[in-house]
């Protein structure tokens, strides 16, 4: 009998211990996700050198998914003699009055190198995919 009451003893401990890591550990990733996303978007919007390496690490898909996700539908911005954004055509007026956009940081019109270049090209296919899935977003949120 005391053998039994030490094994179901046990399995209690066990499944406490395994319930407080699985809910420290979603948080710990939520937490986790939120911070990357937050330090991408400052890289994005708010690099003041138009430093563009976070471009290596950066995934349009995720970072639009997870802007989606806290209902920012700010669309990604060139700034230059004039404002544009890529990946959207003609409805671009009708989307930055409901969606708002944001000038990405380094997109402005010069460019110093053959390095320049090939970044700008990485900057402009980031930004258009990330414009095309977040605008679908926005336009679902905007209809309803």
């Amino acid at each position: 009998m005391n053998n039994w009451l030490y094994f179901l003893m046990f399995a209690i401990a066990i499944g406490f211990l395994t319930q407080g890591c699985s809910q420290t550990n979603d948080s710990f990733l939520s937490k986790t996700t939120e911070s990357v996303q937050d330090d991408r978007s400052q890289h994005i919007t708010h690099n003041r050198s138009g430093d563009l390496k976070w471009l290596h690490y950066a995934d349009p898909k995720v970072d639009a998914s997870l802007a989606i996700q806290k209902q920012d539908f700010a669309l990604l911005a060139f700034a230059g003699r004039a404002t544009s954004i890529p990946g959207i055509n003609n409805e671009s007026s009708s989307l930055r009055k409901h969606c708002g956009y944001q000038l990405i940081a380094g997109s402005g019109d010069v460019l110093k190198s053959k390095n320049d270049l090939k970044l700008r090209k990485q900057l402009y296919q980031y930004a258009a995919t990330y414009n095309q899935l977040v605008a679908a977003a926005c336009q679902k949120i905007n209809v309803h």
